[in-house]
């Protein structure tokens, strides 16, 4: 009876080993078995060679469906490692293009016995610009403050000025500057230029040559002057309104900024004016308060007015009842 129990004990041990092997044969042979599977929104990538054109836009549409046909390990790992469609072009004849798919561009990064059965849609449309070839202005970006003993004696400078530009001509028609990326004024301690770079992420599908620019700045030490004496006016369009007084005549300014442009300041081209218009003047006999402001104030520099308001009285006469 023992040696009966030790047989039929070996015999199920045969009968899993057995059935293990052919579990393992099967799902390999279920894994190399021919099997078909689609993959939708495959991408379209157009590979454009003519150095004259430019893409406008992205093909249309923009991406496809394909069925693939293979071993179904292969297919499955395509659910990771996604197929794409590159388009050669190069040579371009018409703005308006349709191409017909090949499946000879369908790249599936080496899937072995993986084969393209059929793309739909078969046609793209292809729309391109002549390319467009210019130099433009660079324009410099500013964030941030100079520190408090500084200030600027001069308008910073873009080294190089001009940047170059390449792209689709209706993209180019567009642009009137190219962008550079914000200079850190805060971080400025004297004179000398600072490296930024193109701000590529606003001119999309357009190429600039070269990356980076300088901008250079030229500071100063902050100082400040006070000017005394400036003389307040009407506006031009009431300075032959008769009868009109100003109270007071004249006003004092603090002026702020580097040192040569605020010690070469023209005093005598500053006036203060006030701010009103023909509607705004007082009745004969009556007055109003105005603000006023600075007239010829050089640039670079700020300046701080001392009183805010003129009195403006119409002492002309009111006529007869």
């Amino acid at each position: 009876m023992g040696a009966l129990s030790g047989f039929f004990s070996r015999n199920w041990t045969l009968k899993l080993s057995a059935f293990g092997v052919a579990l393992l044969l099967w799902v390999a042979v279920r894994a190399e078995a021919p099997n078909r599977q689609e993959v939708s929104a495959i991408p379209i990538r157009v590979d454009l060679a003519d150095p004259e054109w430019a893409l406008d836009g992205t093909p249309s549409p923009a991406s496809v469906t394909v069925r693939f046909g293979g071993p179904s390990r292969e297919l499955i790992r395509m659910a990771v490692d996604r197929p794409s469609i590159v388009v050669p072009l190069d040579e371009v004849n018409s703005a308006d293009t349709a191409v017909v798919l090949s499946n000879a561009w369908v790249r599936i990064q080496g899937r072995q016995g993986v084969v393209v059965e059929e793309i739909l849609p078969r046609a793209v449309r292809i729309t391109l610009q002549p390319v467009e070839r210019m130099t433009l202005p660079a324009a410099p970006r500013f964030e941030g403050d100079l520190p408090d003993d500084l200030a600027l004696a001069g308008a910073p400078q873009v080294v190089p000025s001009e940047i170059r530009v390449i792209g689709p001509r209706n993209r180019i028609a567009e642009i009137d500057s190219v962008p550079l990326t914000p200079a850190d004024l805060s971080g400025i301690v004297g004179s000398g230029r600072v490296l930024v770079q193109v701000d590529t992420t606003a001119l999309p599908g357009v190429n600039v040559q070269p990356l980076t620019a300088e901008v250079d700045f030229r500071v100063e030490d902050r100082i400040e002057r006070v000017v005394s004496g400036i003389p307040i006016v009407l506006p031009e369009e009431l300075q032959d309104f008769e009868g009109l007084v100003l109270r007071p005549a004249t006003a004092s300014v603090i002026v702020r900024g580097a040192r040569s442009v605020v010690e070469g300041a023209d005093p005598t081209r500053f006036r203060m004016v006030a701010r009103l218009e023909s509607s705004d003047v007082p009745e004969p006999g009556g007055e109003a308060e105005f603000p006023i402001y600075l007239e010829g104030l050089p640039a670079l520099l700020q300046a701080e007015i001392q009183q805010s308001v003129v009195t403006v009285a119409n002492e002309s006469e009111e006529p007869a009842p």
